[in-house]
């Protein structure tokens, strides 16, 4: 495959992806106030709605995903032609983003659970309808991800799988593009100076700290969509403008946050906060339940947890509580034994190579706490809170100013509050930076020192120079990185982006697919690697 059919495969459905946006709002959600990043946003939540839905009655095609973007990028040049003018400034920034990007997407080296899992899932809802119990075959079934079924409609004839690796890019991407638009809308009033730390640190999080593609799976997207839905938090609960549209914003983010990894079900108790900052708290509340988005977003949870529990049995693995006794279910006892090790992991407590002899025991209280110390803390959690320090004291030093000014006061505290408990929660159950502690542990470092810079003194002209200098830094850091890794990849990997420019799938796991398939075929003595079949109204249910 060639680098210009792959670059413009990706460009393409960039548009896509922001034409169904468009569409979806124009006609279904009529809120019109949408800017391009976020109609990018909406767009993957709507195409990963359309994959969970089209997949209970068929598998996703390339004709299917053909006809797909076909019609998506119809509605993007619908887009262009009657916006082009009003947003021209939004579509330049989404023209040197996408061109920025390339250097994301040429990788030879997916994430290690691509092979294990990733693929393996995505190919099966390439080639099958869904199927029920299939988590009896693989453990990384048990916890699928909506990126897959958003991965699975980038599955084109000629391009097959070679770019089915790229979904997250999509959402760093348009999180750039949001970032940078709010930036470039808030420059110049000082009331909102906090808001636009905060953008920064999304940026600098984004771009420096998760510029590996291979390292994105299914946790990473998802951190930096919080930053975003804080962000947005902030700006609720401390401005006049139209609360509707920001209230659609908040319910698109912890819909996607949450479809991404279900143990992020915890964000939806930010409502309380949230609350109690309003005034009129049932009037909130009414106009959350009265949001045509929030009946999408319902329906969008619905099939989330709908697939958890038709391929585990359980509606939130590996919570036992949540798991039902049906002919599909993973045994409870299984499903203990997941939940352990996955705690285990997280505090250091097991690797593919090594487990403590005394599990139980381990994970109880802090008895983990200095096995982590020694094999986690140093040097993962060290190494990134040396770097959160050594950028904190740069910002602090770069917009430091002895003048001060007055601005509106931000309401913070009780948010804060939020994160810290959050951040508890974190770090007595799963203490894995990919499990939620990226974020929770820059929001923390960075809130009071933005809360502090937002009364420094500067001259609109002086502080828009300062924010285009330190971007261009963060955009050339990255870059910089990007390019690196692509060296390295050469040499390790051989790999030559300019002959073909996507990751090896010949390694790609579809062995799962194989026994899937013999036994959905199978007409008697259907029993493979102790898996069973038993086929109700023409479908396949997997059990043991």
């Amino acid at each position: 495959m060639s680098i210009t059919i792959y670059t413009l495969a990706f460009l393409l459905i960039s548009f896509s992806i922001i034409g169904y946006g468009y569409i979806f709002d124009n006609y279904i959600l009529k809120i019109k106030n949408f800017d391009l990043g976020y109609l990018g946003l909406l767009g993957i939540f709507i195409l990963t709605s359309l994959a969970y839905l089209s997949n209970i009655i068929i598998p996703i095609t390339t004709f299917f995903n053909l006809i797909i973007h076909f019609f998506g990028i119809i509605f993007f040049l619908f887009y262009l032609k009657k916006n082009f003018e009003i947003k021209k400034t939004q579509f330049k920034l989404l023209i040197f983003l996408l061109v920025f990007s390339l250097f994301f997407i040429f990788t030879a080296k997916t994430h290690d659970d691509f092979e294990y899992y990733h693929f393996a899932y995505i190919y099966l809802i390439n080639n099958e309808v869904t199927q029920i119990g299939i988590g009896n075959f693989n453990n990384g079934f048990r916890v699928p991800s909506s990126i897959f079924y958003f991965s699975s409609l980038l599955y084109l004839p000629h391009l097959k799988h070679d770019i089915v690796h790229l979904g997250s890019i999509y959402f760093t991407l348009f999180i750039n593009l949001i970032l940078l638009i709010k930036i470039l809308n808030f420059k110049n009033n000082i009331n909102y100076r906090f808001l636009i730390y905060l953008c920064l640190l999304g940026l600098i999080i984004s771009n420096i700290f998760f510029y590996r593609l291979g390292e994105h799976g299914t946790d990473r997207s998802a951190q930096i969509l919080v930053i975003l839905l804080f962000i947005e938090v902030f700006f609720l609960v401390n401005y006049k403008e139209n609360k509707k549209y920001i209230l659609s914003i908040i319910v698109i983010l912890i819909s996607l946050i949450i479809s991404l990894k279900a143990f992020y079900l915890i964000y939806i108790s930010l409502i309380i906060p949230i609350l109690i900052y309003q005034k009129e708290k049932f009037i909130l509340l009414k106009n959350i339940f009265l949001l045509r988005i929030t009946y999408f977003a319902f329906l969008f949870f619905i099939l989330v947890i709908f697939t958890y529990f038709i391929n585990s049995g359980c509606f939130i693995y590996p919570l036992s509580l949540s798991c039902v006794n049906v002919l599909w279910s993973i045994p409870i006892n299984e499903v203990l034994d997941w939940n352990q090790y996955y705690q285990l992991w997280s505090k250091a407590g097991a690797t593919p190579n090594f487990r403590v002899s005394n599990p139980e025991e381990y994970i109880e209280g802090f008895n983990w706490f200095s096995n982590w110390m020694n094999f986690y803390f140093f040097n993962k959690v060290s190494d990134y809170l040396l770097s959160m320090f050594l950028i904190a004291l740069i910002l602090f030093f770069y917009f430091y100013n002895k003048k001060k000014q007055k601005i509106k006061k931000i309401k913070f505290k009780i948010f804060y509050l939020f994160i810290i408990l959050l951040f508890f929660e974190w770090f007595y159950n799963h203490p894995a930076l990919r499990y939620g502690g990226y974020h929770l542990i820059a929001l923390i470092i960075f809130i009071p020192l933005f809360i502090y810079l937002q009364n420094n003194y500067f001259k609109k002209e002086a502080f828009n120079k300062k924010l285009f200098v330190l971007i261009s830094i963060i955009l050339l850091i990255s870059l910089s990185r990007n390019v690196g890794r692509i060296a390295k990849e050469r040499a390790v990997y051989n790999y030559d982006f300019l002959t073909q420019p996507s990751y090896n799938r010949n390694f790609q796991n579809i062995k799962i697919y194989h026994q899937i398939k013999e036994l959905i075929n199978c007409k008697s003595d259907c029993v493979k690697n102790s898996i069973n079949v038993k086929k109700i109204f023409n479908r396949n249910i997997f059990y043991r």
